[in-house]
């Protein structure tokens, strides 16, 4: 009975060196040996399995567990709220540009922040930025910087205005949408970006100064401080004023609340850079924040970049 149980407690690897050991000196023993070795194998690779189940379970139940734009961030009031600029986009060619080719505000010290691999694989140049957000804390006609306009910089933004070339802004992982209404009804829908520019009766207008509409969620039964749960724009040509302040180069909006495109590229030696913050309370929760992203309207349809994708696909499907 005692070696009956045994038996039963003994692992394969053991019986199978039990076997060899009474299979010594027979023909058989060689076999034997090939399928202790063979035990011997799947009993590692169980030890293994094992161990990676664990790691997991242990990476899951670890409360420090973090991926970039999947954790959401708590910003405290006052404190800075990043605004990444991302490459210029248009529906109308496939060649996308550095935002900094355009005579934009650009600050001293370049950063390149690309977060996860998604942003990496789809060619974002993400950098950081000149503009000075400060949660739940509005602001009117900041001033951003200027710059000089010579005859290339000029012929640059021409022809950015003509391929209609978008401006792509990210905070807190969020990218910009600027909300337009359909005619005939109430409803609306979200484009990513703003353009560069607008054309009309032949001549230029370049968008200077952006509304920046950002709205937060507060849950204090949840989390400490504020989320960012939206992120919207709406671009405009302005012609603005400069003076000297207490704090330096301040701006002056008069026309603000006149639509019209102002800034006509042609009259003007130098542009100026100003825009609005304002902030608006939310009940969406930060985990609903992108479903306002599916009324997305994405314009043209690319039928050269899907032919190109298909035939890259055939292409590498026949090499394997």
């Amino acid at each position: 009975l005692k070696l009956a149980r045994a038996s039963a407690s003994e692992t394969p690897l053991e019986r199978a060196v039990r076997a060899c050991v009474r299979a010594l000196g027979s023909p058989g023993h060689g076999g034997c040996v090939a399928r202790a070795g063979l035990a011997r194998r799947r009993q590692m690779a169980m030890r293994k399995m094992e161990l990676v189940a664990a790691l997991s379970f242990a990476a899951f139940q670890a409360e420090a567990f973090y991926l970039p734009g999947v954790a959401p961030t708590e910003y405290v009031e006052g404190s800075h709220v990043d605004l990444k600029v991302n490459k210029l986009t248009s529906v109308k060619t496939q060649l996308p540009y550095r935002y900094y080719v355009l005579p934009y505000c650009q600050p001293s010290a370049m950063h390149v922040s690309a977060e996860n691999l998604g942003e990496i694989l789809l060619g974002d140049s993400i950098e950081n930025s000149m503009y000075d957000i400060r949660m739940n804390q509005n602001a009117s006609c900041s001033y951003l910087c200027e710059r000089k306009l010579g005859p290339e910089e000029k012929a640059q933004f021409k022809r950015m205005i003509e391929h209609e070339y978008q401006v792509n802004w990210l905070v807190d992982n969020l990218p910009a949408a600027m909300r337009y209404y359909r005619r005939g009804d109430n409803t609306y829908s979200y484009t990513h970006g703003f353009p560069v520019g607008l054309k009309r009766d032949g001549q230029y207008f370049v968008n200077n100064h952006v509304r920046i509409g950002l709205q937060y969620h507060v849950d204090p039964l949840e989390f400490e401080g504020f989320r960012v749960v939206g992120f919207e724009v709406y671009p405009q040509s302005l012609v603005q004023s400069t003076r000297m302040g207490n704090s330096g180069t301040e701006a002056s909006c008069d026309d603000a609340d006149d639509l019209s495109p102002r800034f006509d590229l042609d009259e003007h030696e130098s542009i100026v850079y100003s825009y609005d913050v304002t902030w608006t309370p939310s009940p969406v929760r930060w985990a609903s924040r992108w479903d306002v992203y599916l009324r997305m309207h994405e314009g043209q349809i690319h039928w050269f970049s899907i032919m190109n994708s298909l035939m890259i696909v055939l292409f590498l499907s026949g090499m394997v």
